[in-house]
């Protein structure tokens, strides 16, 4: 059951091969994947809903192509697959969950394992023991390998590994997101030893200046519901990007490696998933992986976060309530 350490992982460049308006093709996402293993970045997160209507299982049909036309892979990646949702609502209903399983089994291949399963998001107000206990039920019939968590709470987590032996916790760990609830839950691992798979460590691309102004979004990208990303929010936020550019110039590396650097010095069990779907930036961010922050670089940090609040809420207000449960 144990999950290897490794420096990064791919998660969130797997979500957006497929769960954008305008999807790359196999070619390109084969080529970003293969970076990512060269460069050490073996534990992959897929979900049974990263696509775009009407096939939310797009993002594990491409990796069961992947590993088909690559089988001498098989094995050497670690999946974390989320699921859970019903119609993207959260549910623990063992039946849904078992079709979904069986289903990811079915696209990814007979002989690829699902290492991990997740509950992208819990219930509200459900006790968080009985509701992980299908989920659990599952795991012991051999349809995946380990249970995971997904945007949870630190008392979330120590509750859950009082009666499960948890995996993986995957909560976003960016510049831009850096609020007590992350904090604890990062206090949480360090106690436990229970890698953190942190998303969106580029802020979604904004930290990267990937869109300079809100209409640069295309139409159909969830980002445009996304409040940081709106109107006087975005230009806001810009500042932030602004101060980091500096001083990433200055160290001579580029403001992503600076963001995955700082998530990664953290924590010893963190591990960043950012996204690219470009195979230079893919080894580029990898390289982040070397990259060892000063105490006066951090310190710097810190007093560039403590001076800036975001402006906007990472998700839109409807979806706010199954955020860090």
């Amino acid at each position: 059951m144990p999950i290897p350490t490794v420096k990064l992982a791919g998660k969130d460049g797997l979500m957006q091969f497929s769960w954008v308006p305008d999807p790359v093709g196999d070619e390109v996402a084969f080529e970003c994947m293969l970076a990512a293993l060269k460069a050490g970045s073996n534990t992959w997160s897929t979900a049974t809903f990263y696509g775009m209507p009407p096939n939310p299982w797009a993002n594990l049909e491409l990796i069961g192509r992947f590993f088909k036309k690559y089988p001498e892979y098989i094995g050497k990646v670690q999946l974390v697959v989320k699921g859970g949702l019903d119609n993207m609502m959260p549910t623990n209903d063992k039946e849904v969950n078992r079709r979904l399983l069986q289903k990811t089994q079915e696209l990814l291949g007979e002989n690829v394992p699902i290492d991990v399963y997740s509950p992208a998001r819990l219930l509200p107000g459900q006790d968080v023991i009985e509701y992980l206990r299908p989920f659990d039920e599952l795991r012991k019939e051999g349809l995946f390998g380990a249970l995971g968590l997904s945007e949870v709470n630190a008392n979330t987590c120590r509750t859950a590994a009082q009666h499960y032996e948890i995996a993986t916790v995957e909560i976003e760990i960016s510049l831009w997101n850096y609020d007590q609830p992350t904090r604890d839950v990062i206090e949480w691992s360090k106690e436990t030893k229970v890698p953190i798979y942190g998303y969106s460590p580029l802020g979604r691309g904004f930290l990267t200046r990937k869109y300079k102004k809100p209409e640069d979004i295309p139409e159909g990208n969830f980002l445009k519901d996304i409040p940081r990303f709106q109107g006087e929010a975005f230009y806001h936020n810009l500042k932030l990007v602004d101060v980091l550019d500096e001083m990433a110039n200055e160290k001579g590396l580029t403001t992503a490696q600076l963001a995955i650097a700082w998530v990664l010095a953290l924590s010893p069990y963190n591990i960043p998933i950012p996204a690219s779907t470009n195979p230079k930036r893919v080894t580029q961010n990898a390289e982040a992986g070397n990259i060892k922050l000063s105490d006066d670089d951090l310190k710097r940090i810190n007093d560039i976060l403590a001076k800036f609040e975001p402006k906007g809420g990472r998700y839109p207000k409807e979806q706010s309530g199954v955020l860090m449960l």
